[in-house]
């Protein structure tokens, strides 16, 4: 089985609806016989089909997707058969390109530096508050892995997994998820010397899905969604993706996704992109943000102000859902170090954060519950819905 799951699939099938059955009509396609539950597979969600003459498929029951490798006339079976949504090749996702290593960015047409250390008063989190924290709340980092050593990290055992084949260590080689994680859930007394972690009671789960380069393909990061879901995370965070051109439509896989798991209390947060280069230019929100079950974060500097990198909604099908600090944010960095990075991938944990903030303070609230709560108590910005959707996400209000 292990040596399976290091093969990359050429496609992700994209079911109508999470059932048995999909798993019996692939089955049949590629003429394999049905997985046995249970055996070798400690997953409730995955099933892997035996291997035969080079076949490679994995159903997520959970998802109503899955992934194998097809000859075109398997592809074409599958397009035929009513049950089927879609079928789109695997593709490669990466981090954000133009994630900046520096404590200070120009604000947009003005040259003039941001401010820092703003990130939590922006989103209405008192530093000294140790209430809410998200405790027993269970937020999933699916990025570069982590630095389990840092010593403003905590991660129980048992929550971390690498779906990298040439990295099956979730030790991070390159930076940026242990920068994600320290925004999510770094300590209230850090070795830095001041609060920076948005939820540090939460419960982190850790799924490396890039290496150290910052790739991973779809397949990975689909089988890191399923084990997280299946590990109890109610908030998975992916600052990760690909751009989009203007009136490409957003992934049917990551929507379908997103799609089932919000009907099961499960919400997705992705980083909008950092293509733009405003005022000049403003990309297109890219793929997986796109997706309308998915949300969409942007990049905001100290003054409140669309980041000049952040995407925005450009042509109607990339929406905006809120706006979050993503310039000169401090966090955790590897080697137990801690750095300033700006870029929507900074965005999208302090999102992440405070949805598990909410989700302690309010337990009923999940799912699309909890999405509509954090939409109706944004802070309004200035500027268009287009760049900042609802507005600044906000911590809640403690009780």
């Amino acid at each position: 089985m292990e040596s399976l799951l290091r093969e990359n699939p050429q496609y992700v099938i994209v079911f109508e609806k999470p059932s048995d059955a999909n798993e019996t009509l692939l089955a049949g396609v590629l003429k394999v016989q049905h997985s046995e539950p249970g055996r070798a597979e400690s997953r409730t969600s995955r099933r892997i089909l035996q291997q035969q003459n080079g076949v490679h498929a994995r159903v997520y029951a959970r998802l109503a997707v899955a992934v194998a490798n097809l000859t075109p006339e398997q592809v074409d079976s599958l397009r035929a058969e009513p049950q089927v949504q879609s079928v789109a090749r695997n593709q490669r996702r990466t981090l954000p390109p133009l994630v900046l290593a520096a404590a200070q960015a120009p604000v947009a047409g003005t040259g003039a530096p941001a401010p820092v250390n703003r990130a939590l008063e922006q989103i209405g989190l008192d530093p000294l508050a140790t209430s809410p924290s998200g405790k027993n709340i269970k937020v999933a980092v699916i990025d570069t892995g982590i630095d389990l050593t840092h010593p403003d990290l905590s991660v129980l055992p048992g929550n971390t997994r690498s779906f990298v084949p040439d990295e099956p260590d979730v030790a991070d080689l390159n930076g940026h998820g242990t920068h994600c994680a320290g925004v999510i859930a770094g300590r209230f007394s850090p070795q830095g010397g001041f609060r920076y972690g948005v939820a540090p009671g939460c419960e982190l789960i850790i799924a490396k899905v890039l290496n150290k380069f910052g790739q991973g393909y779809d397949d990975q990061i689909l089988d890191a969604i399923d084990w997280a879901a299946d590990q109890g995370a109610s908030v998975l965070s992916m600052s990760l993706g690909s751009p989009r051109s203007a009136g490409q439509p957003y992934s049917d896989p990551y929507e379908r996704v997103a799609q089932v798991l919000l009907t099961q209390g499960i919400v997705l947060v992705a980083a909008a992109g950092n293509e733009s280069e405003r005022p000049a230019m403003i990309a297109p929100v890219g793929n997986p943000a796109a997706c309308p079950s998915i949300l969409a974060v942007a990049a905001v500097d100290g003054r409140d102000q669309p980041a000049y990198f952040s995407c925005g909604d450009t042509d109607g099908i990339g929406r905006i859902d809120l706006a979050a600090p993503g310039v000169g944010v401090y966090s955790a960095w590897i080697g137990g170090e801690h750095k300033r990075l700006s870029g929507t991938s900074m965005a999208a944990p302090h999102v992440s954060g405070v949805a598990a903030l909410y989700m302690e303070q309010f337990p009923a609230l999940s799912g699309q519950a909890l999405w509509d709560r954090m939409t109706v108590d944004a802070a309004t910005l200035i500027s268009p819905a287009t760049d900042v959707g609802a507005g600044m996400v906000q911590a809640p209000k403690p009780v």
